[in-house]
């Protein structure tokens, strides 16, 4: 269970973060948030879907990275395999807290974390009580990302009253026959894509969304090697063919 605090000298002067035991937080993850600035580099790697935020209406770009709950096929032998890590794996075990309405945050560590320790890997403070620069780091990127999702929200929103976004469902095909329905992810509606005038076009182009949208589209061939590893994690529950269907939901 996480146990999120504020980050202190006072309290995690001696902490420091062993890197070699993230990926046992990132085998939890079976989707990823991605951002709309990493989308293209992301789509390198895994197969990027839409899917809304929970609880929420709004709106977010998902790689796929397993077919279960708490499966997580890059991580394989407890080693992480994809090329890219997401934001929202760089920031960990970080989080920022937002207070108030003036923007300011406060930045947060899960104490209950496996990479968090007293004996190896990089310090969050100096002897001097002030922040490493690794802490420096981990703090950058959680502000970057903050801006990011931001970002990616409005223009998501955007997109999706543009009719851009369509429900769909992927049907598992196990070797056994069995097969399997997922539901709560969308794609890009290539055929509204089709239908948008040339200023619609520039708008979407002027905001760099058009190489977004080409990008989530392609990267639905990234399912082939989610398969590959997935049989390789699971040979037990080895699938076939991983296909699309518009939604029925």
């Amino acid at each position: 269970m996480q146990n999120f605090e504020p980050v202190s000298p006072q309290i995690h002067g001696d902490v420091r973060i062993d890197e070699h035991q993230l990926p046992v937080l990132y085998s939890h993850f079976h989707m990823l948030n991605v951002e709309l600035k990493e989308a293209v580099q992301a789509s390198s790697e895994f197969p990027l879907f839409f899917s809304k935020v929970a609880n929420s209406q709004r709106w977010t770009i998902s790689a796929l990275c397993g077919l279960g709950l708490n499966e997580n096929v890059f991580v394989q032998r407890d080693e992480w395999v994809a090329h890219y890590t997401p934001l929202s794996l760089q920031t960990l075990p970080f989080s920022l807290q937002i207070e108030g309405n003036n923007g300011e945050h406060s930045l947060l560590i899960d104490s209950a974390s496996a990479a968090v320790n007293t004996k190896s890997g990089s310090a969050l403070f100096l002897s001097s009580k002030r922040p490493s620069a690794f802490l420096d780091n981990k703090r950058k990127l959680l502000e970057e990302r903050s801006m990011a999702m931001a970002q990616t929200g409005a223009l998501l929103e955007e997109i999706a009253t543009m009719g851009l976004i369509r429900a769909v469902d992927l049907i598992i095909e196990y070797t056994d026959n069995t097969q399997q329905r997922v539901g709560g992810l969308a794609t890009v509606n290539e055929q509204q894509l089709q239908t948008l005038d040339a200023e619609q076009l520039a708008l979407l182009n002027g905001k760099q969304c058009l190489s977004v949208l080409a990008n989530i589209l392609g990267s639905i061939f990234q399912l082939n090697r989610l398969i590959r590893l997935h049989n390789k994690k699971y040979p037990g529950k080895a699938i076939s063919n991983i296909k699309l269907e518009t939604s029925k939901a």
